[in-house]
C-alpha cells in the first residue's frame, strides 16, 4: 500500500464497526505521533495536540501495562470505568466536542514506534464495541501491520527523489515480485543473494529449496493472491531455511496493488505478489511477528520472548517494554504455558531453533 492510500484504508477500517474514523498512533522517542488518520478526525487530532489533551488522556495514565496483559485489542471499559467515561473531561469535553466517545485499540508491531496502535473512534451513543467488532479490528490490525512493513521499506528513501525502481533495488531487505503463477518478474539486489541458497528455480517457478518450506510458502503465496480486504486468517510470516539447514530467513507475502504496483510498472499485472524477506535473527533477536505466528502468542508476549532470546534479562526486557518486572514475569509465565516449557533457558533454546519446521508450531 502506498502512503497516499492510508487515509482511505483507515476510513474503510472505521466503517467495519460503524465508527467515525480511525487513526494510527505510535509512541516514539519524542512521544506519541499519528502517522496516518482518517480525514474526518483530523480536526480532533489537531485539538488533541494544540490543547494538550494527551496530558489528560486516561488511556495513557499507567494503563498500557493492562493493555499488554489482556491481549492485542481492547476497548474503553478495559481501561476506564463507566463512571469515568461519564465524568472524565477527556470524554465529556474533548471527545464529545467532536461527536466521538468510544475507542477500540489494537496493538501493532511496527517500526513506527513502540507501541503502535490502530484506533477506531465512534460516537458514544452507538454503545460499547462488541466482541465480534473487537475480533474484526484485531484481524484488520494484522493486515495493517503487514502493509506498514512493506510501505516503510519503500517510502523510507522516497524523499531522495529516486524512482520507485531505484528505491526497490536499494531496500536492504530482499524483495521479489511474483506473478500469479509464482514466477519471479522482479528481484532487488538483496534478493539475488537468496537464489541458490534459500530459493531455487523449478520449471520457471521460484520456490524454497527445502520441501517443507516450499509447502508453507505456497500457502502464504496463495493467501496473498486473493487480494481480499479481510481473509479468514490474519497474514503471517513463515521461516525458510537455507540449503544446509544452518540459517533461516523470515518471509512475508502481500498482494501488490494500487499506486505501489503502478509505480513499479505492474499496472496490467493480475494477482501479483510482493515478497519481503530478512534474516530471522537480527541483532541476536528474532522478529516478534514470527514468534507470534508460530507459537500463537500475543504481540506483547512475542516481544518479551524476542528480547529474552536476544540475551536480555527479565528486568532489562521489562524496562525496555515499559513494564514492571512483576508484570513481565506474569507475562513470561503465560508464554511458558503456550510454548510448553517450564524455564527461561528452555524457552530460549526452543526459540533459537525457531524455523526448522517452516510455519508450523512447536510439535
Amino acid at each position: 500500500m502506498s502512503e497516499d492510500q492510508w487515509g482511505a484504508a483507515l476510513d474503510a477500517t472505521a466503517r467495519l464497526s460503524g465508527s467515525t474514523g480511525a487513526v494510527l498512533y505510535a509512541k516514539g522517542k519524542d512521544g506519541w505521533t499519528f502517522p496516518a488518520y482518517s480525514a474526518c478526525v483530523g480536526e480532533a487530532l489537531q485539538a488533541y495536540v494544540t490543547e494538550g489533551w494527551s496530558q489528560h488522556n486516561p488511556w495513557l495514565e499507567g494503563h498500557m501495562e493492562a493493555g499488554f496483559r489482556v491481549g492485542d485489542v481492547y476497548r474503553d471499559l478495559d481501561i476506564v470505568t463507566s463512571r469515568e467515561m461519564r465524568t472524565n473531561p477527556f470524554y465529556t469535553e474533548f471527545l464529545r466536542r467532536f461527536d466521538l466517545g468510544r475507542q477500540m485499540v489494537a496493538i501493532i508491531y511496527s517500526d513506527l514506534g513502540s507501541p503502535t496502535c490502530l484506533v477506531s473512534h465512534r460516537e458514544m451513543k452507538k454503545g460499547p464495541f462488541k466482541k465480534n467488532e473487537l475480533k474484526t479490528h484485531l484481524l484488520v490490525a494484522r493486515h495493517v501491520e503487514q502493509a506498514l512493513r512493506v510501505t516503510s521499506k519503500l517510502v523510507r528513501n522516497e524523499a531522495e527523489n529516486r524512482t520507485y525502481s531505484e528505491i526497490f533495488n536499494a531496500v536492504d531487505s530482499a524483495m521479489i515480485v511474483f506473478d500469479g503463477d509464482q514466477r519471479p518478474v522482479k528481484l532487488n539486489h538483496a534478493a539475488e543473494a537468496l537464489i541458490g541458497n534459500f530459493f531455487h528455480y523449478e520449471k520457471g517457478h521460484l520456490t524454497p529449496v527445502r520441501d517443507e518450506d516450499a509447502r508453507a510458502f505456497s500457502s502464504i503465496f496463495a493467501a496473498a493472491r486473493k487480494i481480499q480486504t479481510l481473509a479468514n486468517d490474519a497474514p503471517h510470516p513463515i521461516a525458510i531455511g537455507d540449503r544446509d539447514g544452518k540459517e533461516r530467513i523470515a518471509v512475508w507475502t502481500s498482494p501488490l496493488v494500487g499506486t505501489t504496483a503502478d509505480k513499479l510498472g505492474f499496472v496490467e499485472a493480475k494477482n501479483s505478489v510482493l515478497m519481503l524477506a530478512q534474516p530471522l535473527r537480527r541483532n541476536r533477536g528474532i522478529d516478534p511477528t514470527v514468534i507470534r505466528s508460530i507459537y500463537g502468542l500475543s504481540t506483547g508476549e512475542a516481544r518479551l520472548a524476542s528480547l529474552l532470546v536476544s540475551g536480555r534479562t527479565v528486568k532489562e526486557a521489562a524496562k525496555e517494554l515499559e513494564l514492571t518486572e512483576g508484570t513481565a514475569r506474569f507475562v513470561l509465565s503465560q508464554i511458558f504455558t503456550k510454548v510448553g516449557v517450564h524455564r527461561q533457558s528452555e524457552l530460549v533454546a526452543q526459540m533459537q531453533e525457531l524455523g526448522r519446521h517452516g510455519s508450523d508450531r512447536k510439535k
